[in-house]
């Protein structure tokens, strides 16, 4: 699976016109475009970042909606008064779902700036490593990582079913960031937190 994560910023009191707009138009459009898998909006409330996702079944589908996802993100971000901040696209690896996308969730977002030649090492370790840590978990729901294997960069996003169970997985993660690091070749590990408020993907349980 494919996908293009687009991020907005924009003020926390638009926020909600932003989500509108994604629930009402993004969504139907990208279910009208061929190959589309589904779609997720994560939000940061307080700093008004929206993060919208849209999944495809493959590399062609994805560049073929590329006229969408021009479209759509202006939009989007006319919508809310907020800017384009960046638009990344990327394979997905690893999705390993122990319950089905729903909103109201919580995601802890890492992106790790690593190198091309590391992106297998990355994978792996968070197979080996990561994924074991956190399965066993309270309020597990997901983890799901992406890379872009032209620049190195990756995702990796964990669900949780409330913000305690989030927070209360933090000491599980954070030992395990400076060597997900080492093996993605980069210097450090951006963390952020979010709110899904919005997850339609049509996919198998774990892949």
């Amino acid at each position: 699976m494919y996908g293009r994560m687009t991020r907005i910023q924009t003020s926390p009191d638009t926020l909600e016109k932003g989500i509108a707009f994604f629930k009402e138009t993004v969504v139907p459009g990208a279910k009208s475009t061929p190959g589309n898998a589904g779609a997720v909006l994560l939000v940061d409330r307080k700093k008004g970042t929206v993060v919208g996702i849209t999944l495809w079944d493959t590399a062609q589908a994805l560049n073929a909606s590329e006229q969408f996802g021009i479209s759509s993100r202006t939009q989007s971000a006319a919508a809310t008064g907020g800017q384009i901040v960046n638009v990344h696209r990327y394979e997905q690896v690893i999705a390993d779902r122990a319950q089905p996308a729903k909103a109201g969730t919580f995601v802890r977002l890492n992106t790790v700036a690593g190198t091309p030649d590391k992106v297998e090492n990355a994978i792996k370790f968070i197979q080996k490593q990561v994924l074991p840590a956190l399965q066993s978990q309270k309020g597990y729901r997901a983890l799901i990582m992406n890379v872009d294997r032209t620049t190195g960069q990756s995702t990796v996003s964990t669900v949780w079913d409330t913000q305690a169970d989030l927070e209360a997985s933090e000491s599980k993660v954070s030992s395990l960031r400076r060597d997900a690091a080492d093996a993605a070749g980069a210097a450090d590990v951006k963390v952020e937190m979010f709110e899904s408020v919005f997850a339609e993907v049509k996919q198998p349980s774990r892949v």
